[in-house]
């Protein structure tokens, strides 16, 4: 995948191409112009000595891309020897003498020629033409998925990636599994395909006779357990690297034995050699050579911290009152591990090893992500059910647990009408109109509900009930939704008539916290930040504010440009 720092090589052959090659150096780093005797025009052109093959065959290597300013039979024919492997190419572009179209010609996807000819389209004012079928299909890239997040694709699994992306354009039954890593890698602003499905339980991957699977893991489990089921062939690996490594070790321990335990530990783990993100420990080791050839040898960050920084750490499990008045700390492994995780909880509590007399602590922490409600609705999850089969969210049962209709959340197949209507304490009213829909609302309702269920608030005496509406007039505040409770003016809490706003990034723990808040009575306001509330204004300091001008609650709470429903 390209990186912003790639170099690119640009290829002129007439004035007119030396220009828009210009422009292009101009908008883009890291670009270098050749051009003809005849075209070169500039002194930071440089002049060609010898024909474009030869040019070009000469500095194949030497740069990440390369971009031809001319008739794209003309740059074919030069690239056409030079060509071996799709996974070590340079990128290869076309760009017409009138800036018009830019075609990406090798290495779309691992080159990042497709990427990069979006970046020389916007240079240029012109079109990139892309004719990759995941990207034109707005569909998976399956040889592309981690390259974003750092992810090391496993090469035992290289074979199965043109079989696994030919199940995904073809829209056959395709698997993503992942129980590490980001969350954020389906990049589109819709759902995902009906044959793609996403699940976090490892039993997916056996569920179904999958004619593709992509697995997520920071572990070597998931991908044995394909192995296992005989499905290499159509099984492709993505090792995310979300693994914090926690070092305390004697001084002067050399590289080979902290890189002995590093390995020996994630074996005993069955963690992937490539899952590390950070190598950390305490400032007394920052000049540790063994520790830092050891990150270097991985290509990992080493970060150490403070004594004061790693003693508050919460989350250590076996603190040492001999290492506090040793280095200041009363953990070094430990507290490293969860600090470079940013979290409390610990993956591997500390392993002692002891090597040709020199002794080394390891500790391991694991880096949690999490996503957008909005961004999680957009993929097909296969969840368990009640009767233990794996089923995709949209198989739902309503609040009394009979089936629904396929494509409600809550409508029964087979409605019974002499059941009483279900009690519920709140009313939150979700508005799913056009503007709110295309901010992230859309649907939410379906996935709110399963949230209620999954913290207990779908049923009982503080039970939250969620429906959608059409337009509610407040459109300038994105997606929306108000609180309702329902009590006595006594019993009212501080919750009742809120007006919640920009709901589409709240994340699924956030929606939980929210709810288990709200049914405990504790203030929302704070527990969120003052972003996600809408004001509301009553008609008398409505009326004052159109009275003063000035008025801080008119400039910024009421907009003259509003239309009637705004």
């Amino acid at each position: 995948m390209i990186q912003p720092s790639a170099k690119m090589a640009i290829y002129a052959l007439t004035q007119g191409g030396v220009k828009q090659a210009q422009r292009i150096a101009a908008g883009l780093p890291y670009c270098q112009i050749f051009a003809s005797a005849k075209a070169a025009n500039h002194a930071e052109v440089s002049v060609m000595s010898m024909s474009l093959a030869q040019q070009v065959e000469a500095q194949w290597r030497d740069y990440d891309a390369h971009l031809f300013v001319c008739a794209s039979g003309i740059a074919v024919r030069t690239i056409a020897g030079l060509l071996q492997d799709k996974r070590s190419d340079p990128a290869v572009l076309c760009l017409d003498e009138a800036g018009r179209h830019v075609i990406p010609l090798v290495s779309g996807h691992r080159g990042g020629a497709n990427a990069l000819a979006l970046r020389v389209a916007r240079v240029v004012r012109g079109e990139a033409v892309i004719t990759t079928a995941s990207d034109v299909l707005e569909t998976l890239s399956v040889d592309l998925i981690g390259a974003p997040f750092g992810w090391y694709l496993e090469p035992q699994s290289e074979q199965a990636v043109t079989q696994v992306s030919a199940a995904v354009v073809n829209d056959l039954p395709v698997l993503v599994y992942q129980d590490s890593g980001d969350l954020a890698w389906w990049s589109y602003d819709k759902a995902m395909p009906k044959h793609i499905c996403y699940s976090q339980d490892l039993e997916a991957i056996s569920a179904r006779d999958w004619a593709g699977i992509i697995i997520i893991s920071d572990s070597i489990s998931a991908y044995q357990a394909a192995i296992g089921l005989g499905l290499e062939q159509k099984t492709v690996f993505w090792v995310t690297n979300s693994i914090s490594l926690g070092v305390g070790c004697d001084r002067d321990t050399p590289h080979s034995t902290i890189s002995a335990v590093i390995e020996q530990l994630l074996e005993q783990q069955n963690l992937h050699p490539k899952s590390l993100n950070t190598i950390a420990s305490i400032t007394l080791k920052a000049d540790e050579k063994g520790i830092i050839d050891a990150a270097y040898q991985r290509g990992v960050e080493f970060i150490c911290y403070l004594p004061e920084q790693l003693d508050q750490q919460p989350g250590i499990l076996f603190p040492s009152e001999y290492v506090k008045k040793v280095t200041g700390s009363c953990s070094v492994a430990e507290a490293a591990a969860l600090r470079s995780s940013d979290q409390s909880q610990l993956l591997v509590a500390k392993q002692k090893y002891c090597i040709d007399g020199k002794n080394a602590t390891l500790a391991l922490g694991r880096k949690q992500y999490s996503e957008s409600l909005r961004s999680e609705k957009f993929k097909n999850q296969l969840v368990r059910q009640q009767d233990g089969t794996l089923n995709e969210i949209g198989s739902k049962k309503n609040a009394y647990g009979n089936p629904v209709v396929e494509g409600f959340a809550c409508k029964p197949r087979h409605p019974d009408l002499n059941r009483p209507m279900l009690h519920h304490r709140f009313h939150i009213l979700l508005c799913e109109g056009g503007r709110c829909a295309k901010k992230g609302s859309k649907a939410m309702t379906h996935a709110l509900r399963d949230i209620l269920k999954e913290v207990g608030l779908n049923s009982g005496a503080q039970r939250i009930k969620i429906s959608r509406t059409q337009c509610v007039g407040a459109c300038r505040q994105k997606a929306t939704l108000v609180i309702y409770e329902r009590a006595s003016a006594e019993q009212l809490s501080c919750n009742h008539a809120l007006w919640l706003r920009n709901i589409e990034e709240l994340s699924h723990q956030q929606w939980c916290d929210l709810f288990i808040s709200l049914a405990k009575g504790d203030d929302l306001r704070q527990q969120l930040a003052p972003y996600f509330f809408a004001p509301v204004v009553d008609q008398q300091a409505f009326q004052k504010a159109l009275s003063e001008p000035d008025s801080p609650l008119l400039m910024h709470d009421i907009s003259p440009q509003g239309g009637q429903n705004d």
